[in-house]
């Protein structure tokens, strides 16, 4: 009987001392590391707030082409760093007002070229226009 229960014993432990199908996948490389994953490289970003104001207020605005609400709002901008190191630069900031009303016309720039801060607030006269940029509201 002592046998038997030793018997067992053993076969739960090297079943338990096997590896798992799967458990282990090699990364590449050898030595005593090599199963060791390296953390992935963090994204670099800068997160920025924009405040958007319109005059007058109500425009529908827009930036990096999402819409974010109607003005005046304010906005968290995520900027990714771009490029090679020792020459990265910021993504720049694209911010669109759209018309809300007849007299008025769509107004835009874009900010932060150059790894600047993004201007807060940034403001749009929406009725500083030429008559050729002027259209009824909600046209395209």
């Amino acid at each position: 009987m002592n046998k038997f229960v030793l018997l067992a014993m053993a076969v739960v432990f090297t079943a338990c001392a096997m590896p798992q199908q799967g458990a282990a996948k090699k990364r590449g490389g050898g030595g005593l590391f090599a199963n060791i994953s390296q953390p992935a490289q963090a994204e670099q970003f800068v997160d920025e707030v924009v405040d958007v104001i319109t005059d007058p207020a109500g425009a529908r605005v827009q930036i990096n082409g999402g819409q974010i609400g109607f003005s005046p709002v304010r906005s968290t901008v995520r900027r990714y760093w771009r490029g090679e190191p020792g020459s990265m630069t910021l993504d720049p900031v694209t911010v669109e007002a759209q018309a809300a009303a007849p007299g008025q016309c769509d107004q835009s720039g874009i900010f932060g070229e150059g790894s600047t801060k993004v201007p807060s607030p940034v403001r749009f006269s929406m009725t500083s226009c030429s008559a050729a940029q002027t259209k009824p509201a909600g046209k395209k």
